[in-house]
């Protein structure tokens, strides 16, 4: 069945002409040069597939606590062309290639979702591995998820109908995200309906409205993904940080992940889901504080 999902994204690949260069003439790397030689630490962000880099707006404490802040962005969002399609493996390889200019500066890889896998890689390949710490947050999972992950969403989707009574696709849209945002307890739960009804206004500001040729350059290399065996993170410490309503990785992946890369320590949001960014945006202090080599305590 997982096989079955990129031999899928190939035959739609040819029917959209997805191009299948793994490199672009513009750098997906955005930062203030500035910035970059004046700090002495780097906060490398890298956002989830389909997500714009200002996911990562709430972060202004990084750059008061010392940090350059460094945007990786993916084909087709934030000014970048759709000239070519995402990889875990290309995004990280150019990650780790820009943190090796500055061997001197500590590193910290901050991922969302998909961005998790890309830092975990990164981090593989950076030189003096002991100054660089991993943040990965509602992070990606083997294979995309696989076959679960797929299976929840369809089961969220057909709750929205029923709980809509409708096929209008704006309405199904502002169930679909209730549950992304809360899970699907929040379709129902008279306690989240005025924070669901400004979720959702406030929603629309940062959902992007995809062409298929964008979702699939960006979707097409995830159902095959798997940690390499030889992956090493040595000493590098890593931490992940997610919702425990997460619909698109559940918990129970997670923590399975969380064994495989290394005894990672998970620490859980009670109440929320996979935009954990959106929903509790004092994450990002939580993150930093791990970045800094502190104790992490989530409220």
């Amino acid at each position: 069945m997982r096989r079955l999902i990129p031999l899928f994204l190939i035959v739609l690949t040819g029917c959209f002409g997805i191009p299948y260069t793994d490199q672009s003439p513009q750098d997906p790397l955005r930062f203030d040069a500035t910035e970059v030689a004046q700090a002495d630490k780097l906060a490398i962000f890298i956002p989830g597939v389909l997500s714009s880099v200002n996911i990562f707006d709430d972060t202004d404490q990084f750059a008061d606590a010392g940090f350059a802040r460094v945007f990786y962005r993916y084909p087709g969002l934030d000014d970048l062309p759709l000239d070519h399609r995402l990889t875990p493996e290309s995004a990280a390889a150019r990650v780790a290639t820009f943190a090796n200019r500055y061997p001197d500066k500590d590193i910290a890889l901050i991922g969302y979702s998909t961005g998790g896998p890309v830092a975990l890689l990164a981090a593989d390949q950076i030189d003096n591995p002991e100054r660089v710490r991993i943040a990965a947050m509602s992070t990606a999972v083997e294979y995309g998820g696989g076959v679960p992950t797929a299976l929840r969403g369809l089961q969220d989707i057909a709750r929205a109908v029923i709980a809509t009574g409708t096929l209008d696709q704006s309405k199904i849209w502002e169930r679909f995200w209730a549950g992304l945002l809360y899970g699907p307890a929040a379709f129902d739960d008279p306690a989240f309906a005025d924070r669901l009804e400004r979720d959702i206004a406030e929603g629309e500001k940062i959902y992007v409205k995809l062409d298929p040729v964008l979702a699939i350059s960006h979707v097409l290399a995830l159902p095959n993904w798997e940690l390499p065996d030889d992956l090493d993170l040595g000493d590098i410490p890593v931490a992940f940080f997610v919702g425990l309503n997460d619909r698109v990785f559940s918990t129970a992946q997670t923590l399975e992940f969380a064994d495989q890369v290394g005894d990672v320590p998970v620490y859980g949001y009670p109440d929320q889901g996979h935009l954990l960014f959106f929903t509790r945006p004092d994450v990002y202090d939580d993150i930093l504080r791990f970045a800094q080599g502190r104790d992490v305590i989530p409220q």
